[in-house]
């Protein structure tokens, strides 16, 4: 890949994998803000605004990062399959998907139809579930990050091989 268009695909990685990041905590904090409103119109609104959240923010992000992030693995010098931070960025990537698609969109989801009907509704574990599920997705996309910059533990077995 020729430097100018290294550069490019950098920087919409790193802009879309911030971008993610911080979607993650705005949901950590809308997750927090329906949580402790009980009983009051925010509460619906928070749910709302993390499912929006989730669909605009989240799910785009999160594909933005996984293409930008393998077209610089497959086109620059790291590769997919030669370092080991990048198999690890890559496995914690698609683990942050599945998480988000599986536990926290469906849990927002379902935490919005049942306080639209009731701002009072009980929740169970659910409402805290969705704050913890915040703070694993914010651990996991921040390790990433640390990974990028960082980038520990050599290279693999078939990346001392290339070399």
């Amino acid at each position: 890949m020729k430097p100018t268009a290294r550069k490019v695909w950098l920087v919409l990685h790193v802009s879309t994998s911030v971008g993610w990041l911080g979607g993650s905590y705005a949901m950590l904090v809308m997750g927090a803000v329906a949580l402790t409103s009980e009983g009051r119109p925010l509460r619906p609104a928070a749910y709302e605004l993390m499912h929006v959240s989730d669909t605009a923010i989240m799910i785009p992000g999160s594909l933005a990062a996984l293409i930008t992030g393998l077209v610089l693995a497959l086109y620059t010098k790291w590769r997919v399959l030669r370092h080991w931070w990048v198999i690890t960025k890559l496995v914690l990537t698609v683990f942050a998907m599945v998480f988000g698609y599986v536990y926290t969109a469906q849990g927002v989801k379902d935490a919005l139809a049942a306080t639209l009907a009731d701002p009072r509704a009980d929740l169970g574990s659910l409402g805290p579930g969705l704050v913890n599920g915040s703070v694993v997705m914010l651990a996991v996309l921040f390790l990433a990050t640390v990974l990028s910059i960082v980038k520990p533990w050599g290279r693999t077995t078939r990346g001392r091989a290339r070399r």
